[in-house]
């Protein structure tokens, strides 16, 4: 590959933004579904959410306010 720049300048054999993502880059579970982590995520807190020690938490909260 030659590019020609300004006066007969030549660059041989670069690397230009075109060959940005060559490497061999294993990509992550995370990185590969993002979907599929944020549902499992939302599921979880929502699990979390439904247990009754959170009614204790939320009068405290209210308490405080009054």
């Amino acid at each position: 590959m030659n590019i020609k720049i300004g006066d007969n300048n030549q660059i041989k054999n670069s690397n230009i933004g075109h060959q940005l993502n060559s490497e061999n880059h294993k990509k992550s579970f995370l990185e590969r579904h993002p979907i599929i982590i944020s549902f499992i995520i939302s599921m979880i807190t929502g699990f979390i959410l439904l247990f009754s020690f959170w009614d204790r938490i939320i009068k405290q909260i209210e308490h405080f306010f009054q």
